[in-house]
């Protein structure tokens, strides 16, 4: 899936920034929120769906 590779690339570029200095509490944060931004927004898409059908 290109989510899949997408995730997967923003990974290994934080691991990259990590390893050329960067603060890995700042990367895993920012891996984080994205994390929970995408969940959150698909579980809002869900509910939204689910409500319309009532």
């Amino acid at each position: 899936m290109a989510h899949d590779d997408e995730q997967e690339r923003r990974a290994l570029r934080s691991i990259e920034a990590i390893n050329a200095g960067a603060n890995i509490g700042d990367e895993a944060f920012q891996l984080a929120n994205e994390f929970t931004d995408r969940h959150t927004g698909r579980m809002t898409a869900w509910l939204k769906r689910r409500l319309h059908r009532s």
